[in-house]
């Protein structure tokens, strides 16, 4: 018997009536059978390749041949918007069933949330980890969960390596832990390098799991690049390439973004603005304009990487190189679909991004892909479960606290002596008060997480310290970052393609007052903390690059000025560089020499040891780091590349923490909680999960050192 006549009689006519199959695709068979053999199951299928259907098919085959009166299936996303995106098609494939499905996160009004206290049941509930962590903490709403036996956990790829990652593990077993069925897991994802490791992450231990994996079939893609050096022809190249077409343009930073959006606006006429700190409704805009009749253009970061069906697009612009292969091939896949040959136009400065941005396709090609690493030190975390089982609680006993958080995932590794050296510290900082064997919740606690009913508790986000922007009759324009609108009110800057003037700073509410301005001229243009400076690269892309130059010319056929510029610059640059070597070189500068460490690590490893390095420098040499390589200056001797080698060496041999305790303290309000944690606890976290240090000692192991002189 086949899948297709297996199902349910109302889900047959919901395929063969609703959506006009006959059958199911290969990916939505093989999940059916995975999940209903009782599989956790992680689903790799391409963009538009049916995998949501794929999660929902079995689960509402379950549901109409089990029916229940309570909610059955949690369907989670890490972004509203793509909860939203996904709410026309549950609720299509509810009202040909029968079934009901409700909807629960921030931007839901009071008036139009489900009422999971009362008598009525969902069937299927959309939302995000931080609201159903709302829903399991309130005693009136905790017991609809009793009954859920399955949890779809969209682009789950994008919580393996974050904080909200943990969270969701744990939110995981404590539905486990609070429900009367073994909930099965189906996770949806991109392609990623490590999948069984994924797999193993969301289901856990000792748990039924299967893995589908669909390749994309075969199919034709276009790639043409654009190097143009000045910043006003690579606007025309963008403006001469989309004009007429629904085209997203992808930059690596948000400043990026803003800094095109006014000129592209001068030469097209529909030109829109996408990344995480402009408002929702301007987002929001941005994803519907391109249901408009007519050419679009929206130039974007990250945030349209996820799947936010925007429907058919023409073409994909990348506005330099991309920084990751897994990057890469979500925004590849946003064109393409259904039979159309996917497009990429480049548009870079010089030979060198050239050279990643070819770099970056042959490591797709060969099927190359960064592997994702969970957080493994998450003490942070822990500091929110803590109190998440003590809220409302007169008081837990020591071996109860450690039983509880033993049991979720995250922490199942933990010792005992690693849990008291955080309820210590609590102790002493008076975040924990305790009598005998006894713990609750202290007065800082009390204080600093216990307003509004224990809200700081729901997410792990770190708050980013940024500053609404609001005009004066109230709408939000959207977030600045502090040091942007430090100094006196009055300037006029550029923001979401507009011009303003700041007029007023409020401190204590973190707003700013803005106003419309109409100035013109070179106007200031906002920034922002975090990833937004600099080149960068992930090791992967860096050692395709090392491979390439190995190789002495790229593999990708390229038209041939474009060919003769790559392969110009290989020559110019040392013959035998190769991936899995460190090869150091001694050059001479106008005084001295300068020593070249070439690594091909990628920016976040090169800067830690570049950091390394300089401490046993003592100061008395200048040193500089990109994503391929470290130098340093200030050398009397063409010899000094075999100083560099022994000291990294030494650095090889030493341990994870050691290492940690030389690089620069990071501050409490890295991580959220970060400040209820005590120094050693945040070097450790730092370590593991910040600098990764043990993957950067893996790579001075196991690598060779080539030594030559110039």
């Amino acid at each position: 018997m086949s899948v297709f006549t297996s199902l349910h009689p109302t889900l047959q006519e919901l395929l063969l009536t609703g959506l006009g199959w006959d059958d199911l695709r290969p990916v939505q068979t093989e999940t059916y059978i995975s999940v209903t053999s009782g599989a956790d199951t992680l689903v790799l299928a391409p963009t538009a390749g049916g995998k949501t259907e794929s999660a929902f098919f079995p689960v509402i085959d379950d549901i109409l041949k089990n029916p229940s009166e309570h909610l059955s299936a949690i369907y989670l996303s890490p972004l509203k918007a793509l909860i939203n995106d996904q709410l026309d098609r549950v609720l299509f494939l509810c009202a040909w069933t029968g079934l009901s499905a409700a909807v629960q996160h921030g931007d839901v009004s009071d008036r139009d949330r489900f009422d999971f206290s009362g008598s009525e049941h969902a069937d299927i509930l959309l939302t995000t980890p931080e609201s159903l962590e709302v829903l399991l903490g309130d005693a009136k709403t905790k017991n609809a969960f009793n009954e859920v036996r399955y949890l779809i956990i969209d682009e789950i790829h994008a919580f393996m390596e974050s904080d909200r990652g943990v969270h969701l593990r744990c939110l995981m077993d404590r539905l486990e832990l609070l429900g009367k069925h073994r909930m099965i897991r189906i996770g949806l994802s991109a392609t990623v390098g490590n999948p069984e490791e994924l797999l193993d992450w969301f289901s856990g231990p000792n748990r039924k799991k299967h893995l589908v994996s669909i390749p994309s079939p075969p199919s034709k893609k276009l790639f043409t690049f654009v190097v143009e050096p000045e910043f006003a022809g690579q606007v025309r190249a963008i403006a001469g390439s989309v004009s007429g077409k629904k085209a997203l343009v992808f930059t690596e930073s948000r400043s990026l973004a803003e800094k095109q959006v006014i000129p592209l606006r001068d030469e097209l006429p529909s030109v829109f603005l996408h990344h995480s700190s402009v408002s929702p409704q301007d987002r929001e805009a941005a994803e519907l304009s391109f249901g408009q009749a007519g050419g679009t253009c929206v130039i974007c970061t990250s945030t349209m990487e996820l799947g936010v069906d925007i429907g058919e697009l023409d073409l994909v612009v990348q506005y330099g190189p991309p920084r990751t292969v897994s990057s890469f091939l979500q925004r590849l896949g946003r064109t393409g679909r259904r039979g159309t040959p996917a497009r990429m136009i480049f548009i870079v400065s010089n030979a060198c991004d050239l050279l990643i941005a070819v770099s970056v396709i042959e490591a797709a090609m060969h099927h190359s892909v960064e592997s994702l690493k969970a957080t493994t030190r998450p003490y942070h975390v822990l500091i929110q479960q803590l109190f998440l089982l003590l809220k409302g609680r007169t008081g837990m006993s020591l071996r109860s606290i450690i039983d509880s958080l033993h049991a979720l995932t995250p922490f199942m590794e933990f010792s005992v002596a690693q849990f008291s050296a955080v309820l210590e510290y609590l102790v002493a900082e008076d975040y924990l008060t305790s009598s005998g064997d006894m713990y609750l919740a202290g007065t800082k606690a009390e204080m600093e997480l216990g307003r509004s009913n224990w809200l700081a508790l729901i997410s792990v986000i770190r708050d980013a310290g940024g500053f609404l922007a609001v005009l004066p009759d109230g709408m939000v324009i959207g977030t600045l970052d502090p040091r942007f609108v430090a100094g006196d009110p009055g300037k006029t800057f550029s923001f979401t393609g507009k011009t303003w003037r700041l007029l007023h700073r409020d401190d204590t509410h973190k707003r700013v007052l803005i106003e419309p301005a109409f100035a013109k001229g070179d106007l200031k243009r906002p920034f922002w903390s975090g990833g937004d400076g600099g080149s960068y690269a992930s090791s992967l892309v860096c050692q395709s690059v090392a491979a390439v130059l190995e190789r002495g010319r790229p593999a990708l056929p390229l038209p041939p000025e474009q060919k003769s510029m790559v392969e110009d610059l290989i020559r110019m640059l040392p013959d035998d560089f190769s991936p899995g070597t460190i090869h150091l070189r001694t050059e001479p500068e106008l005084n001295g020499y300068s020593v070249v460490v070439s690594t091909f690590l990628g920016t976040r490893r090169n800067q830690t040891l570049a950091h390394l390095l300089k401490n046993r420098l003592d100061g008395k040499h200048a040193v500089r780091y990109t994503q391929f390589a470290i130098r340093i200056f200030d050398w009397e001797t063409p010899n000094a590349g075999e100083y560099i080698a022994g000291i990294l060496e030494e650095l090889g041999q030493m341990s994870v923490l050691s290492l940690a305790d030389e690089l620069p303290r990071l501050p409490a309000a890295t991580w959220k909680f970060g400040e209820l944690l005590s120094d050693d606890l945040r070097l450790e976290m730092a370590a593991y999960d910040y600098y990764d240090i043990p993957a950067l000692l893996t790579a001075l192991s196991g690598f060779r050192h080539r030594i030559s002189n110039i």
